[in-house]
């Protein structure tokens, strides 16, 4: 019947394109419009941008681009929360009330469970202007085009909503910015990360759930951007969905916090500062603190019965998300030849070649220099904390020619260290803070067979404390049974008791279950860095050695344990519990003894260049 409303001219069809367009609210979740060429080639444009370049041809000032759009035959609009809308249904429905002589809602009939889905084809390309050129970007939809994809699969086991960050804000932003969302979204992410590190919830889950709630940070008449209300957060007495049934927060600092807050409810934690009304009511809740994973969500959160699924593919999209903040790993070069010897570098001169150990000897709160050369007049390599051992390789008069724990070869003055003796024991008078992650209402990653990672974490970090005790050390626990810890109060602990070193203990999880092996992380953010790599390094080989998984490297990740402690520190994933094969490894006690033995010998190679 309304098929001659769609065989209308190009003038009156692009006409009824802008009829569309003008229509909209400023709130609409219709952000852009995707054309076909002569040649089946499919193209997205961001609706603001039309607007723009179509007032500057009515004002005789072309920029191009809707000359470039109009060229082509509209196909689909591209709706923030529903994804790709058929455009010649849209039509149809704007025909229909055109002949009743009814007014036609676009935002809300997109927003209806009545609006048909294009067919997309599997790429796009992107049009945009670039300093007055059209730039045409390709974009591959896959399974992230829209929240209801039929093609994704949830991970086979239940995806936690407590733990340690497995995507960094870097993956977050440039996934954000591959789907269009709006620069509010991309911006409040880093803030994600920071209450992430301060509370211990996983900061792309309720990225995610941002994503979801916000249709991509365009909000919708319901809560307005300037409610910053990231989670769509009820009020106390909301009765409906009106706008006044919604939260308001003072900055999008605020609604962050509260979304935290909000979900701290849920999973059995504390709120940071003062939290608004509904938590309480939330803390009432028969469930409440039992809720710990994203899968959990429908019927509590949402009254959906997919809400976790929107919030999976996101997760799952964002994790696939190449990582701009992580440089790739090398690979490892294979030769026949035989190995070189360490290249000491500046020649020590007249003195001898020697080969002993020495320690930097200056106060806690200075360094020493390591310097190209032998005077004060070369220049400063690097500074070396007290306890450093170094390997001497010569001298020339009072200055040493030496190799620091990581390679570097250097001088330094031969008043500020005293040799080191290798009969004594380098635990000795030693205290080192053993944090086994997660715990109590806190989980952690859980395998397709129950195995919880709490319960792993724990035994090896008893197993550890048994061996380091024996070897003269002072143990500090940040838990030493079943109960919820705050990533603050672990580094806290480490902190107040003066460790010397800390170790974290963990058990990895990823929504492929064949993802595997060991990998050991540290910080380059703190005065420490390069003895928590190192210490990191030691730990990792020793644990590859141990297990026998794949070696999957010493990584750099700014997690708030690693962070904020003032002390060296690393924190380790044995392996992943969503792997079948290495989740039996790790529930078996021989595993638990060998973990901690390989961390005992990890620390040990470690003070024995940092004493």
């Amino acid at each position: 019947m309304f098929k001659k409303y769609r065989a209308v001219s190009r003038l009156l069809l692009l006409t009824a394109v802008f009829i569309v367009l003008l229509s909209l609210p400023a709130e609409a979740a219709v952000t852009g419009f995707i054309v076909e060429d002569q040649e089946g080639t499919y193209y997205k444009y961001h609706y603001q941008d039309l607007l723009d370049s179509y007032a500057l041809k009515v004002f005789g000032q072309p920029n191009g681009l809707y000359e470039d759009f109009s060229a082509k035959r509209p196909f689909a609009l591209f709706d923030n929360k529903k994804g790709y809308i058929d455009y010649h249904d849209v039509m149809d429905q704007y025909a229909r009330a055109m002949i009743e002589d009814k007014s036609f809602d676009l935002h809300g009939y997109t927003e209806s469970d009545g609006a048909k889905k294009a067919n997309m084809p599997a790429s796009i390309k992107l049009v945009e202007l670039n300093e007055g050129r059209l730039v045409r970007t390709g974009k591959t939809l896959g399974s992230g085009s829209d929240s209801n994809n039929p093609d994704f699969e949830p991970p086979g086991t239940k995806t936690e909503i407590l733990g340690l960050p497995r995507a960094s804000v870097e993956q977050a932003q440039k996934w954000a910015e591959g789907r269009d969302a709006h620069e509010r979204l991309i911006d409040i992410a880093p803030l994600y990360w920071e209450y992430g590190d301060k509370t211990g919830i996983r900061p792309e889950v309720l990225y995610a759930q941002a994503a979801v709630e916000t249709s991509l940070g365009a909000f919708s008449s319901n809560f307005s951007p300037e409610s910053n209300n990231w989670a769509g957060i009820r009020t106390a007495e909301a009765s409906g969905s009106e706008a006044s049934d919604y939260e308001k927060f003072g900055s999008p600092g605020d609604g962050v916090r509260a979304h935290f807050n909000h979900i701290s409810a849920y999973v059995g934690l504390d709120p940071i500062g003062e939290p608004h009304e509904r938590f309480h009511l939330v803390t009432e809740e028969p469930w409440a603190g039992s809720v710990f994973f994203v899968d959990d969500l429908p019927g509590k959160w949402s009254s959906s019965s997919e809400y976790h699924l929107k919030i999976l593919l996101i997760l799952d999209q964002i994790m696939r998300t190449e990582d701009p903040g992580q440089p790739e790993e090398p690979e490892e070069e294979t030769t026949d030849e035989a190995p070189r010897e360490r290249d000491t570098g500046t020649e020590p001169g007249d003195g001898e070649k020697v080969k002993y150990l020495v320690k930097v000897d200056v106060p806690s709160d200075s360094a020493l220099r390591l310097r190209s050369g032998p005077s004060t007049d070369h220049d400063i390599l690097t500074r070396l904390t007290r306890g450093t051992v170094l390997e001497v390789t010569g001298n020339r008069d009072e200055w040493l020619a030496v190799i620091t724990p990581e390679g570097k070869n250097g001088w330094v003055h031969g008043d500020y260290v005293e040799k080191v003796d290798l009969t004594d024991n380098p635990f000795k008078g030693k205290i080192v803070a053993v944090d086994p992650g997660h715990g109590g209402s806190d989980p952690g990653a859980i395998g397709a067979s129950g195995l919880r990672e709490k319960e792993i974490n724990l035994a090896v970090a008893l197993e550890l404390a048994g061996l380091l005790e024996e070897a003269g050390v002072k143990v500090v626990m940040t838990r030493s049974g079943d109960h919820s810890v705050r990533n603050a109060r672990r580094v806290e602990i480490a902190n107040e008791a003066g460790a010397d070193v800390f170790i974290s203990i963990h058990a990895n999880a990823f929504s492929s279950p064949e993802s595997n092996g060991t990998e050991t992380y540290y910080c380059s953010e703190n005065d420490h860095s390069s003895a928590s790599k190192y210490l990191a390094e030691q730990v990792q080989r020793e644990m590859v050695s141990a297990l026998g998984l794949r070696d999957r490297g010493v990584k750099q990740r700014s997690f708030y344990v690693l962070k904020n402690t003032e002390m060296p520190a690393a924190l380790v994933e044995l392996g992943f519990l969503t792997n079948a094969t290495e989740e039996k490894l790790l529930e078996k006690k021989e595993t638990h003894v060998k973990a901690a033995r390989a961390l005992f010998e990890g620390l040990e190679a470690y003070l024995q260049r940092y004493r």
